[in-house]
């Protein structure tokens, strides 16, 4: 479960000189960018999120504990409690989580800095040497219902690969088709947890196919059908494109967890928007 850093104080935006290229710096001649290049109301709301401002346009590798922002156009999310985990990402969505094994749980990987239920998430995994999770994974949030509601605060995994079984925990929803790939809905509670918005009470909803996805094809998730899935479990579900939380925008990446790691390991693989394929 992805464990988000309260407020950063702006001082720690001086650890940002720490990401690049090889043994956490910047590669020679790689510049960092301004903050991401949107309209001015967006990038003006964005500010309030101190690891969310940095942009790089060339490979980079990201080792700090918490860092958000874009490499390319496409956003990354890379999160640590602790231990050794790396990630390598291309302005092509090309990606790589390397992790040590220890004690501690560890999320990260690329995609967008909010959901969009239209979207189809393209991807291809050729490496998963025993990764937790290989998963859509993505937040919803709404600040207009009371915070007592778990709903106001969605955490969501649209498993494709795993190691630990969710399942487990959760109660049932429904069985679904989408793009061939059977799935059934599973919702869990997390009580008084960090989230993107400070430590919170909030669900998790979860996809789960029936089985593993192959490594080495390329794949597609069609993100509505699984937010119809999950409505249709009688699951209210929470605006998944606003900048309304304290710590992170509600984002939507293709990624690596890893909690409690037996022995190092390593995932690697691409991401891609294929709405328009």
């Amino acid at each position: 479960m992805k464990n988000t850093i309260a407020l950063i104080t702006a001082g720690l935006l001086a650890i940002t000189q720490l990401i690049g290229c090889g043994e956490g710096q910047q590669s020679e001649g790689q510049q960092q960018a301004p903050a991401i290049n949107t309209n001015t109301t967006t990038e003006t709301a964005i500010q309030k999120f101190a690891a969310y401002t940095q942009q790089f346009n060339e490979p980079t590798q990201i080792t700090q504990n918490h860092a958000t922002g874009h490499v390319g156009n496409f956003f990354f999310t890379h999160w640590k409690d602790g231990g050794a985990a790396s990630l390598d990402m291309s302005p092509d969505g090309a990606f790589s989580v390397s992790w040590q094994g220890g004690g501690y749980n560890y999320v990260g990987g690329p995609g967008w800095h909010y959901g969009d239920e239209a979207r189809k998430i393209g991807y291809r995994f050729n490496e998963d040497s025993g990764a937790s999770y290989i998963t859509l994974y993505g937040w919803g949030y709404d600040n207009t219902m009371p915070d007592t509601d778990p709903a106001h605060l969605v955490e969501y995994y649209i498993l494709q690969r795993w190691t630990y079984d969710p399942s487990k925990d959760g109660t049932f929803g429904k069985t679904f088709i989408s793009n061939g790939v059977e799935y059934s809905t599973y919702r869990s509670i997390r009580e008084q947890k960090p989230s993107i918005n400070g430590p919170s009470t909030f669900y998790q909803y979860w996809s789960k196919p029936s089985e593993q996805r192959p490594l080495g094809e390329d794949h597609v998730i069609i993100f509505a059908d699984h937010v119809k899935a999950w409505a249709d479990s009688g699951w209210i579900i929470p605006n998944m494109n606003n900048l309304n939380a304290s710590d992170d925008p509600t984002y939507q990446v293709m990624a690596v967890e890893v909690f409690n790691p037996p022995k190092d390991g390593t995932a690697s693989g691409k991401v891609w928007d294929a709405s328009a394929q």
